[in-house]
């Protein structure tokens, strides 16, 4: 019989536009930015996991160094001996070096993709607009949402008639979604009754050229996979009291988290999480567990801020 040669499977060099820039900072629990350059990175195809086990595994890990470096970040801030301090930054170069052999912040997203695609069980989105219809937001007038730590600027793209969606990522993927850090967003001037509108412009975000996308507040703030992202608890509380400073009276909040967080925690359960979410100003309307996520939706009823 003839021989057959299989084909061997090249390394993929991952390239961004330019090819020559390097990614932007990740912003990593409010201490430090650690910049992961992956322009000269080669990557093969394997590293995003042949199947969903090996791709969460390789995202679940790529979350605990995210928790090494914030929980280092921390304790460099806490010391002030010299010494101490050189060998936390050996540290933290290290941790470092390991999320940019990974692939870096680029290799997350392009692996959280896949694990949002349908082979892999599509994205978060697909539970979460049912219960709006179920609500009656369908109707009316449209909604506008921001999609925070967007993977896709097509996630809602079956209802652009009833819903106008504003997809923000700290390092966005595709031209349709912008780059923004959803922390540094100001919260919307909001005009006490009765009040004369004028053009504030000291209420404007200076610190991004996308102030204008964040004028009004929104119907709907989603935080599908992010929060567990922020490796400082205390910048995980932040996020979730800027959903509610973004948010219209009475708007809505779509939350998902690893199911792992609520259920296999020793800080947090579905009750003590409630109660976070009641402090906040926040009525649950919907929860539901599948065996890897937890899913909520929340309605902001009252403010405490």
């Amino acid at each position: 019989m003839p021989k057959t040669h299989s084909k061997r499977r090249r390394p993929v060099t991952a390239q961004h536009s330019p090819a020559s820039t390097p990614l932007p900072p990740i912003h990593i629990s409010g201490h430090e930015k650690i910049i992961i350059d992956t322009t000269q990175l080669t990557v093969s195809r394997g590293k995003l996991g042949k199947s969903s086990t090996e791709t969460r595994r390789r995202i679940n890990h790529f979350h605990t160094l995210i928790k090494q470096y914030a929980k280092l970040g921390a304790l460099k801030q806490q010391t002030s001996d010299p010494q101490a301090i050189s060998e936390v930054d050996e540290q933290i170069q290290a941790v470092s070096e390991e999320m940019t052999q990974m692939g870096g912040l680029d290799w997350y997203q392009r692996a959280s993709l896949l694990g949002q695609s349908k082979q892999r069980g599509g994205d978060t989105s697909r539970w979460f607009v049912p219960k709006l219809r179920e609500l009656d937001l369908h109707k009316g007038q449209k909604l506008r949402l921001l999609d925070v730590g967007a993977l896709s600027c097509l996630n809602y793209a079956k209802e652009r008639a009833w819903i106008d969606v504003t997809p923000i990522d700290l390092n966005s993927q595709e031209p349709g979604i912008y780059q923004q850090d959803f922390l540094d967003i100001k919260p919307p001037y909001v005009t006490p009754p009765n009040s004369k509108v004028e053009d504030n412009k000291d209420t404007e975000d200076s610190s991004t050229s996308n102030s204008h996308l964040f004028r009004v507040p929104f119907d709907v703030v989603c935080l599908s996979l992010v929060v567990n992202f922020i490796g400082d608890p205390v910048k995980r509380g932040d996020m979730l009291r800027q959903a509610a400073q973004l948010l219209v009276p009475n708007g809505y909040l779509f939350l998902v988290l690893p199911l792992s967080c609520v259920t296999n925690s020793r800080y947090l359960n579905d009750d003590h999480f409630l109660a976070i979410m009641t402090h906040l100003g926040f009525t649950q309307l919907f929860s539901h567990h599948t065996a890897k996520l937890a899913y909520y939706v929340y309605k902001l009823t009252s403010q405490f801020f």
